[in-house]
C-alpha cells in the first residue's frame, strides 16, 4: 500500500465518496471486512457517500432493504444508485409508456409501480438487463419484438457478477451478446458504469463537485475507467494481485476496503 500518511491527508480532501458494490463493500450475500466500519467513519467525519451497483436483478427498495441486512447499517434511499433509477427516468424523458424485457420480477414489478405498462405484445421498448430469471421463452419473445423494430435498451455492460466464494455468474453483458448476435442490433443507450451518466447523476444529485469526490473500486476497466474518463480521482482495490496492465490508472492503490477504513 502507498504511503498511509499520503493518502490519510488525501481523504481528508475529500467530501464525497462513491463506492462501488459488488466486490468492494461486499460479495454477493456476504460483507466484506471494513465495509460497515467505513461506512460508520465517512458519516461520523460528515462526509457523504454512494454506493453504485450495475446489479438490477432486484428493485431498488428490495436491495436497499437486503444491503442494510447485509451490511448493518442504516443505508438511507440516497446511498445507492442502480441503473434501475437511471432505466426509470429515462422512460419517463422519452414518454415511454409500455415495455417488456429480459428483466426479473423484482424489477418488472419496480417498473409497473412507477407507471409503466408491462407488454409482451407490441412494447414501447425492450429492456435487457441482469435477468437471474432468464427463461427460453422470454428471450425468443424479446429477439422476436427487437427483429420487428422495437428499440432495446441495456441496463449495464458488465459480462460476470461477482459471486459467492469468489465466482462469478452471467450478467447484462452476456445476455446482450446472444440478442445483438440474433437481431443484428445494438442497444440505443446503455446505463450503469462505466458510462458519465451515471456519475454525473449521481454528483448532480448530491450537489458534490467532481474535485470533492473519489471512486474506489475492486476493477481496473469499470471503476478506474470510470474515474480516469471523468476526472475523478480513484482507489483502486487490488486484493493482494498484481495490477494488470492497462491505460487507467488510480490515483491510489490499496489491498481492501479494510485498508481505507482505518485511515479515513
Amino acid at each position: 500500500m502507498q504511503d498511509k500518511k499520503e493518502l490519510k491527508e488525501f481523504l481528508s480532501r475529500k467530501s464525497f465518496l462513491i463506492l462501488d458494490g459488488d466486490g468492494t463493500m461486499y460479495l454477493w450475500d456476504k460483507p466484506l471486512q471494513g465495509a460497515k466500519e467505513l461506512l460508520e467513519k465517512i458519516r461520523k467525519n460528515g462526509k457523504d457517500f454512494v454506493i453504485i451497483s450495475n446489479n438490477d436483478s432486484k428493485s431498488k427498495s428490495t436491495r436497499l432493504n437486503e444491503l442494510r441486512s447485509l451490511l448493518n447499517f442504516d443505508l438511507e434511499e440516497r446511498n445507492l444508485l442502480l441503473p434501475n433509477e437511471q432505466v426509470i427516468n429515462y422512460l419517463k424523458k422519452e414518454r415511454i409508456k409500455s415495455f417488456y424485457g429480459l428483466i426479473t420480477k423484482s424489477f418488472k414489478e419496480e417498473l409497473e409501480k412507477a407507471g409503466f405498462v408491462y407488454d409482451r405484445e407490441s412494447p414501447s421498448i425492450v429492456i435487457v438487463g441482469f435477468d437471474t430469471e432468464l427463461t427460453y421463452e422470454k428471450l425468443e419473445t424479446s429477439i422476436s419484438l427487437i427483429k420487428s423494430g422495437t428499440k432495446f435498451i441495456l441496463t449495464h455492460i458488465d459480462p460476470l457478477c461477482p459471486y459467492k466464494n469468489g465466482g462469478e455468474i452471467p450478467d447484462a453483458g452476456l445476455i446482450v451478446y446472444l440478442v445483438e448476435k440474433a437481431t443484428s442490433k445494438e442497444p440505443v443507450k446503455t446505463f450503469g458504469k462505466p458510462y458519465k451518466d451515471i456519475i454525473e447523476y449521481a454528483l448532480s444529485r448530491r450537489g458534490f463537485r467532481k474535485k470533492d469526490s473519489v471512486i474506489i473500486g475492486d476493477r481496473v476497466n469499470t471503476d478506474i475507467k470510470m474515474a480516469n474518463e471523468n476526472g475523478i480521482d480513484s482507489i483502486l482495490l487490488t486484493k493482494g494481485k498484481k495490477t494488470e496492465k492497462t491505460l487507467y490508472k488510480p490515483t491510489f492503490a490499496v489491498k481492501s476496503i479494510k485498508d481505507i477504513s482505518t485511515i479515513i
